[in-house]
């Protein structure tokens, strides 16, 4: 009898401290549990603005396909910026042929004309004959600011086909800025502002894609890789929405004729003949060169080979023969080749093909 009285004693005497130290506990997560809630509630909130940007960009975004020319990819991506069916995309090689196509979210396929380009820029902007009444509205004033988030969204690598979705990534603003990039002193590789973004972007068949903001607006539009062969390095970049106005409306039109290169339109050559006795799926190997060439001046030896042309990786002969195909007498060539240990970097101007 006394020890279950010492017990019930000592049970009653512990009971209120742990009463409170639990009631402690408790009030603690609750207000835990508050000030967590708005962050909760932010993020739901967030994730449906980005579903709903994506969602709508999704509708505004197309798919171009055009000629193939050595490793350049003969795929981009677009975007519509008019109700009667202009699209900006990535200016590009591909762009030479003769059936430049265009497919639209709802997979059906048109063919595009080609209106305009802009090399200072690399933009391309294309008509095809059909309503589009799903557009970007393309803005006087920047759209975003650093540290905004963006979604980007393009047909990288050429993943999606028909009415299937482009490729989207996450990002934010890193920097606004202006940056001139070139080949050489005729090939622009980029020249004018820039959006400068932390998601990756830099992949085959992303150029001409969107970046848009969490409001669904057009940040601008995903710029072409622009690829260091001596470094290996790249940025992510995109063409601000203003930029983009300006170049649709024309009124980059009148510098960029002004820029243009003098090319001479007949077909280009520097003096080089390759190793094609293993076919033309071969090391791009110099087997000889022809004298008073463009190459015989940069003192080009048999054996040396040629790593890239005009920033372009070469990886064969075959690859090598394509690029010269877009070359013409009076452009400047910049070639990297390899001989034994050491790279060699090379500029010439190509002479009229004999």
């Amino acid at each position: 009898m006394n020890t279950l009285k010492i017990d019930s004693m000592q049970t009653q005497r512990c009971l209120p401290s742990r009463c409170q130290w639990v009631n402690q506990i408790f009030v603690w997560v609750c207000y835990a549990c508050l000030a967590f809630l708005p962050v909760m509630a932010s993020a739901q909130g967030l994730n449906g603005a980005f579903e709903a940007a994506i969602t709508s960009a999704q509708q505004r975004m197309v798919k171009v396909y055009g000629a193939t020319a050595g490793q350049v990819d003969g795929y981009a991506s677009g975007i519509l910026v008019s109700k009667d069916g202009l699209v900006i995309t990535m200016q590009g090689v591909y762009l030479d042929g003769q059936n430049t196509r265009v497919v639209m979210p709802d997979g059906t396929t048109h063919t595009a004309t080609v209106l305009r380009r802009q090399r200072e820029l690399q933009l391309a902007l294309l008509k095809i004959d059909i309503a589009t009444p799903n557009f970007f509205e393309l803005s006087d004033k920047p759209v975003g600011r650093k540290g905004d988030w963006v979604l980007t969204l393009s047909n990288a690598f050429k993943v999606a086909d028909g009415v299937e979705w482009m490729s989207v990534n996450l990002g934010v603003i890193s920097l606004r800025t202006k940056m001139d990039a070139r080949l050489n002193t005729r090939d622009v590789a980029y020249s004018g502002e820039l959006v400068l973004i932390d998601a990756i972007t830099s992949n085959p068949g992303a150029g001409g894609g969107a970046v848009v903001n969490v409001d669904g607006e057009l940040v601008g539009s995903i710029g072409r890789i622009i690829n260091s062969s001596e470094t290996n390095t790249r940025i992510n970049y995109s063409v601000p929405s203003r930029i983009l106005k300006q170049f649709v409306s024309g009124d980059l039109q009148r510098i960029a004729e002004s820029t243009a290169p003098q090319s001479t339109g007949e077909p280009g050559d520097l003096g080089i003949r390759l190793f094609t006795l293993g076919g033309r799926n071969q090391p791009a190997y110099i087997d000889r060169i022809a004298r008073n060439s463009p190459a015989h001046a940069m003192k080009l030896r048999p054996d040396d080979l040629i790593i890239s042309l005009n920033g372009e990786k070469i990886g064969n002969v075959r690859e090598f023969q394509e690029m010269m195909k877009t070359i013409s007498a009076g452009d400047e060539v910049i070639m990297i080749v390899k001989r034994k240990r050491d790279l060699l970097r090379l500029t010439m101007t190509a002479s009229a093909k004999k």
